[in-house]
């Protein structure tokens, strides 16, 4: 069997008590919407970035590529730019 809680004098708050309850607790409710706010602010942030990021990443592949055709020719070329073989006496 659980043990009987003890009976609290129950005696009313003043109204002073209770209005600075009430401050308290309006101040805890200001601090925590500037809070959301900053956070709503801190994940823009974050998006933002990712965006850029996704952008970046876009960018750098397209310039990857662009090399990549770049040294294409110059590649193929290589094989091409020995001297030509002088012409064999018969």
């Amino acid at each position: 069997m659980a043990p009987i809680a003890p009976v609290r004098d129950r005696r009313s708050a003043s109204p002073a008590s209770i209005q600075q309850a009430i401050e308290e607790v309006t101040h805890i409710i200001g601090a925590l919407k500037e809070t959301l706010d900053e956070m709503d602010e801190v994940l823009e942030t974050l998006e933002l970035a990712e965006r850029q990021k996704s952008a970046d990443e876009q960018e750098i592949e397209s310039l990857r590529r662009g090399l990549r055709q770049l040294q294409r020719p110059r590649d193929m070329a290589r094989p091409n730019l020995r001297p030509p073989e002088p012409p064999r006496v018969m």
